[in-house]
Parts: structure tokens; sequence; C-alpha cells
């Protein structure tokens, strides 16, 4: 089994009980191939996951895994203020686990100078993790606010 350290920036307009709100994550997340079977399990946060035979669809299954944790925050959500702590709360969430494999697997990148074909290697750090949530008002709504999703190798 192999496992490579990535990191994602997810920038997703979510609808809740009277807001609009933008998250934007920059998180953690392992990628194991094995065999014939790819999958993301998430460090932080760390409790979604998405696998496939194929890493683009494990990508895509990883986003959906993530975007429903945040659709359920939001329509359990009675206010903004709800939504928020309880998504910082999601954010927060680490798992151990993957978190020890995805510094393993840095570090095997970084001592071996591995790369995976078709993501573009990222210096690990800095901003890592961060997230920010903010609340739209229906004026400021515009498509400035459009991003596109972005996966690539720690390194």
């Amino acid at each position: 089994m192999k496992l490579y350290p990535l990191v994602f920036s997810f920038r997703d307009l979510i609808a809740g009980n009277g807001y609009v709100a933008v998250v934007s994550m920059d998180g953690r997340v392992v990628l194991s191939e094995e065999d014939q079977d790819v999958w993301m399990f998430g460090v932080q946060p760390g409790g979604i996951a998405g696998g496939d035979r194929q890493r683009e669809a494990a990508f895509t299954e990883f986003k959906k895994s993530y975007l429903s944790v945040l659709f359920d925050i939001a329509a359990e959500a009675t206010s903004f203020d709800e939504f928020q702590q309880k998504t910082m709360a999601f954010f927060g969430e680490v798992n151990e686990p993957n978190a020890v494999d995805w510094d393993q697997a840095l570090n095997e990148v970084r001592a071996n100078n591995l790369s995976l074909t078709g993501l573009k290697p990222v210096k690990a750090g800095g901003k890592l993790p961060h997230l920010t949530i903010e609340q739209l008002a229906p004026a400021s709504i515009s498509s400035g606010v459009n991003e596109f999703d972005q996966i690539s190798e720690a390194a």
C-alpha cells in the first residue's frame, strides 16, 4: 500500500436556514493506493473519506463526503452562529491515526523526492490547516466568491 500526503483547498457556498455562508477550508488528507483501489482519508477534518478505482473518482467521493457533512450541519443549524460553531467543531476534528500516516508519508515524499503524476506539489505547512466562514449579505453575493477546488501533493 502506498500513502501520499495531500492538501486540499475547498471554497463552497452553503445555504442554511435564513443565511448563505462561504466556507473556505484548507485541510489535510491521506491518499492510499492499494491494488486497484484509491482512498482518501481525512486528517483534518478527520471524519470524512472517499474512495473509488480511479484517483479522480476518489477525489469526487471525498468532496461529496465533505459536502454531506456541511449540508447536514446547515440543515440542522437554526442560525448562522450555530452553523459556524458546528462547522468549526467539524473542522477541529483530527483523525490521529491518519495524522500519523500523513506525517510519515510526508517524510517519505521528502526523503525520496516522490511525486504523484498530475498533482502539483506544494510546500506543507504555513496556512495548514485553515478555516474561514463568512456570512454573505444579499448585496455582497456576486460571482467573485466562485473558486475552483484544489488538491495538491504535500511536499
